[in-house]
């Protein structure tokens, strides 16, 4: 076979009129990488819309098995972070490196996202460089940051682990406006206060929100290969919930609710189906003051 046909022959009739149709439609932010790795002076070749098995991919360089993907807001939400977790190992499985930018790390800062494109493909060279007994430098790619609008930064960001708690790491919480009521999340990076990801606003309650917190951000850890964090919820019940793979809500399932419910489902679906290996660790709200990720709503 040649590097090419890498397309499920089942799956290639239909998924080659959505190849087509995604390079007639692409977006400012995909036209900006792709205007850069076109370009003569990489060195390799990169292909658009490329089918990898079931999969479009949005650009893949073959010979060195990396595989970029621009994200939209959508990829955000829980449900899409389950079908792009499963997609990426899928993707891993088959020998392949992903990068994934947000649409608005693309147009924000588009130098840095073509240094951390240019610095991965020096360390894939500088590796085959190893194997061949010849003397490199491995450079090493800058940490991706998805959807990393700021939060207010809290003075504990700045202590070390003389503070008690571990700054590598990513804090999660919930709001709730009346429980249940409007419910919306949020993940923070401890070490540079920036957001992560955020989830709603939908009705339902705070426990549910911490949860699905949680559950996220494993999802997005996974999904981005972060081994050296822990996670960190001020919530002893949705800790306890996602150790138990089950969501204890008693929360009434009707009409309003059941968009929420599936998303519920879906997470504990995605538990059930994974080994986790991240350590979850309870925020001591009364050592170190609120939790980094908290919304700053309470009186």
């Amino acid at each position: 076979m040649y590097r090419y046909e890498t397309a499920d022959g089942a799956y290639y009739s239909i998924l080659k009129d959505y190849s087509d149709e995604n390079r007639n439609k692409h977006t400012t932010a995909e036209t900006i990488v792709w205007d850069f790795l076109r370009s003569k002076h990489l060195g390799v070749k990169f292909r658009r819309q490329h089918i990898i098995g079931q999969y479009i991919v949005d650009f893949v360089c073959l010979p060195k098995q990396l595989v970029i993907e621009i994200d939209g807001k959508y990829h955000f939400y829980l449900g899409q972070q389950m079908d792009d977790a499963v997609r990426e190992k899928d993707l891993q499985d088959k020998g392949y490196k992903i990068l994934r930018f947000t649409n608005e790390e693309v147009i924000g800062n588009a130098p840095r996202v073509i240094m951390t494109i240019k610095n991965e493909l020096m360390s894939t060279l500088s590796s085959n460089n190893l194997s061949s007994n010849l003397s490199s430098t491995t450079l090493s790619a800058p940490t991706q940051q998805h959807n990393s609008s700021p939060v207010s930064a809290s003075p504990l960001l700045g202590r070390g682990s003389g503070g008690g708690f571990r700054t590598k790491a990513w804090a999660v919480d919930a709001a709730c406006s009346g429980n249940p009521g409007r419910m919306e999340y949020q993940g923070v990076d401890l070490q540079t206060g920036a957001r992560i990801f955020h989830f709603g606003p939908m009705y339902g309650t705070n426990n549910i929100g911490e949860f699905l917190a949680i559950v996220h951000a494993l999802a997005l850890m996974e999904q981005q290969g972060i081994r050296d964090k822990v996670i960190y919820s001020d919530s002893y019940n949705a800790i306890l919930w996602v150790n138990k793979k089950k969501c204890k809500t008693t929360l009434e399932r009707n009409v309003q609710t059941e968009r929420l419910y599936q998303i519920i489902a879906r997470a504990e679906n995605w538990l059930l189906t994974h080994v986790i290996q991240t350590p979850i660790l309870k925020w001591e709200t009364s050592k170190w003051g609120e939790i980094p990720a908290d919304f700053g709503r309470k009186k």
